[in-house]
Parts: structure tokens; sequence; C-alpha cells
């Protein structure tokens, strides 16, 4: 199970990389500007490692009980693809906070969460195929790939 979560790491990271990329087509051609994230403010407060820490263990497995946790009372259910793509759904949208200036972008909100409605589908389906745990590790890693990286680079005031 661990084995073949990871392979699909690739492939989720790989969407997102294609997504954010499609995010700055679109920036760079319109007449929006997306600069502004709430992982800044979050720099500016808080200390790089607990920014990390937060995102890859805290983070996940709250979100993937929320977002993937109530899968298990729609699993005998005729409800249950209803259910996997409302959470699914609800998952990309809870993601609409980290955007700040949302009032002025709103037209642009099902672009700017498409990676966390990717990632959703994803957790979903390990969730469903290997379980909770897995999808909660595969978050963890997950944020951890995408976040690392950007947290030793940042500037620290």
């Amino acid at each position: 199970r661990f084995w073949k979560t990871t392979l699909l790491l690739p492939w989720a990271l790989g969407v997102a990389l294609l997504l954010a990329m499609l995010l700055g087509l679109v920036e760079a051609l319109g007449p929006w500007e997306l600069d502004q994230h709430v992982m800044e403010d979050l720099l500016a407060e808080y200390p790089p490692a607990l920014i990390f820490l937060l995102a890859t263990a805290v983070a996940p497995v709250i979100e993937e009980l929320l977002f993937r946790g109530p899968l298990w009372f729609f699993r005998d259910s005729r409800y249950f693809k209803a259910a996997f793509w409302g959470l699914t759904i609800l998952f990309a949208l809870i993601h609409l906070s980290n955007f700040p200036q949302l009032n002025d972008l709103w037209v642009m909100a099902p672009l700017l969460v498409s990676p966390q409605f990717s990632l959703g589908i994803f957790l979903g389906f390990i969730r469903v195929r290997y379980g909770l745990l897995y999808a909660m590790l595969f978050h963890a890693g997950y944020n951890g790939i995408l976040l690392g990286p950007a947290l030793l680079i940042y500037p620290t005031p």
C-alpha cells in the first residue's frame, strides 16, 4: 500500500504543476494580480519550521478527518459518489481562504483552487483504496514537497 500510494505522488505533483502554470499564464494574459497569498502573512508572523510542521503534520490530519473521513458513512450507500465529489469540492473551496483578495477575483475562484481540487481527487482515491492513514501520509508528503523548498529559500526577517 505504501509504495502504491507513493507512486501516485509524482502524478499529483505533476497535475498541480500544470495547473499552477496555467494559473500563471492566465495571470500574465489577464488583468488579474494573484500575488497576494496568505502564506506571505504567515511567514511574516511565524518561523518557517512551525509553518512546515503545521502544514505537514497538523493540517493533513485535520483535513483528512474532515474531508475524507466522512466517506466511511457512505461506503455502502447509493450516495457515495455524491459524498465523494461534494467533499472534494468542499476541500477545494476551503482553500479559497488562502487568497485574501478574492473579492476582486471571484471569477478566478475555480482556477485558483484547481490544484486543491485535483489533490482532493487523489486523496479521495487513496482514502477509498488504501485507507485514511495513507491519505493523511500522502497529504503530508505532498505538502512537504511543495512547501519545504519554498520555506528554505524564503528570506527570514
